[in-house]
This record gives C-alpha cells, structure tokens and sequence, in this order.
C-alpha cells in the first residue's frame, strides 16, 4: 500500500483539486493523510472525498512547517511506500501505478515520474504542452549533489519511518532536497519513470518563494550552504559545479541587493543548461553567470550586504 501525505494550510481550493487528483487514480492501494499545519479547518474538503477513498486529517491550530507535517504523516503512515503531494500540484491518473510497478519490480527504492511545470492550475496534460517547461531529468547523484532535479509531488519512495531519514524541521526551505539527500546516503536506489506523472504548478502569486527575496543573503543561499556543508560532493565535477552556484548565489544576492528585478524562472535555466554541460561531463560555461545574470555598470561584482528591497520579479522554486 502507498500512504499519499499532503500537507496544507488555508488553500481549500487546492486541497480539493490535489484530493481529486489522487481520487482519479488508476492504483487503488492507497491510504491519504492530510496534515493541516495551522490555518483555518479543511474538514469540509475532507468530508468530500470520505465516501471514495480513506482520507485521514492530522490537526494542527499551530503551524510548524511543512517539514513538521510530513514527518507526523510519515509517523502516521500505513503503507509500506509514500507518496508526496503539495496541496497545490496535482498527480495524473496513472502516478501511483507506474510508480508502483516500477517498486514491484525493484527497479528503484525511491522512483520519481516527470513533472509537468504550469503557471496555470491545470489537472490534465494539454493536449500542446510544447511552450510548458517539464521536470524530467534522468538520475544522476553527483548532480542531485549540485542542484535539486526532481520535483517532490512525483516522488514515491520506501517508507523511511523504520529509519532515521525524516525532513529536516530546522529547514524551511530546500527541506525537499535534503530529504532526498538523505535518502540516498541511506543507500536508496533512485529511478526516473518514463512518462510525465504529475503537474508542479508554479502560479506567479506572492507566497513563500516570494518573501524568500526580501532581504539578502536570500534563505535559498543560505540553506545552499548549509547542504553543500551537509553532504560533501561525490566527484570533482561535482564540487566544479558547487562553485559555480556558490558565484550564481553570489551575483543573484547582489541584483536583489540593490532593488534590481531578476529574470523569471532564472534558477531553473540555469539548472538546465548546467545539466547538459555536466553530463556530457564538462565544464560549466564561462560565459553562463553573465547571461542569465548580466550586472550593470552601477552594480558592484559583491553585495554590500542585506536589507531590506523592493520587490524582486523572481520565480524561484524546487531549490
């Protein structure tokens, strides 16, 4: 059986729709915890979809993180497997099938399908999805090292609840990353499904990623280093290509620094264009840092520290 966890906190609507997605599930072996982590009551969500499918609500008047919700989900689960959904994504019909086919046959411990990126709440794949960014990199450690590739709602993996592995609680952003982390350094074995298994939706509205870039250094930088000081890089390359999103972390504080807007979506180019570089197993491009980041003759090569800023137009999610 798979325990799919969803946390939430005050987005019914979303709630609803991700409930829908896992209710539309071609795998029916599943259980659902539903971790409200403070906010206003989701029990009317919930009494929805009691009649289809079992749904578990763990309360919470208090908010303590999302880390803090998985982790009593994970406490709480029954299966032998998990599930992770963002109240706000969606899984498509076949997710928890291919997920568990691909678990039968060992072919992985932890598995992860593609993920679709939408700026647009969508709970079907488009019939053209040619202009839509999609998450669908093949597993490779030494970059999972480097950068975060996979998408959390897609992940299916053993339950860890007879382990030490759980979400880091002192982490309040990049928690994601470092699970899978330490998921691996716990010796699971890691596999991409085939096909696109989920919808990430990254709606421009202000929220925790938006307040991430109020002041500088920016919680992304900050809990960057703290997982490069964490999990030490497996090869040279690796440690290569730490340097060059230590100098990105670096350039971006100083753009946010003095009030500058940065381009959208700026972190998941360059996680793309260094992927290839990585993998045909080269150096990152020179010339990269300046073109997704370019400075401006009123802009010096460091910040001269934090503050407070004006709003940045930067989209930047899945650290």
């Amino acid at each position: 059986m798979i325990s799919v966890i969803i946390p939430t906190r005050d987005r019914p609507g979303p709630l609803h729709r991700a409930l829908r997605s896992v209710a539309r599930q071609t795998y029916r072996r599943f259980e659902i915890i539903v971790v409200r982590d403070g906010g206003h009551t989701v029990e009317p969500v919930i009494d929805c979809w009691q009649h289809e499918m079992p749904v578990r609500l763990l309360e919470s008047d208090t908010s303590y993180g999302v880390s803090h919700a998985r982790n009593r989900a994970i406490a709480a689960a029954q299966g032998d497997h998990i599930a992770l959904l963002d109240d706000d994504d969606v899984f498509l019909p076949h997710h928890l099938q291919a997920a568990a086919d691909a678990l039968r046959t060992r072919r992985g411990d932890t598995v992860y399908g593609q993920a679709l990126v939408s700026p647009t709440w969508i709970e079907d794949l488009p019939r053209d999805r040619t202009h839509l960014p999609c998450k669908d990199y093949p597993f490779d450690p030494a970059f999972l090292s480097v950068a975060n590739t996979i998408h959390t709602g897609s992940v299916v993996t053993r339950n860890p609840a007879g382990s030490p592995v759980r979400f880091d609680e002192t982490l309040h952003h990049c928690e994601d990353w470092d699970f899978l982390l330490a998921l691996r350094a716990a010796g699971h074995r890691f596999a991409r499904l085939e096909t696109i298994t989920s919808v990430y939706h990254q709606a421009p509205v202000p929220g925790a990623v938006h307040s991430a870039y109020q002041s500088t250094p920016t919680p992304f930088t900050q809990a960057r280093t703290l997982l490069y000081g964490r999990w030490p890089a497996p090869t040279g390359r690796a440690e290569e290509y730490r340097d060059w999103f230590r100098r990105f972390d670096q350039r971006l504080d100083t753009l946010i620094a003095h009030g500058l807007d940065v381009p959208p979506h700026v972190y998941e180019l360059a996680v793309r264009r260094l992927h290839a570089t990585f993998t045909d197993r080269r150096s990152p491009d020179r010339d990269l840092l300046g073109q997704l980041l370019p400075l401006t003759s009123a802009v010096p090569a460091r910040p001269n520290g934090g503050g407070l800023i004006r709003r940045p137009a930067v989209t930047h999610a899945a650290w």
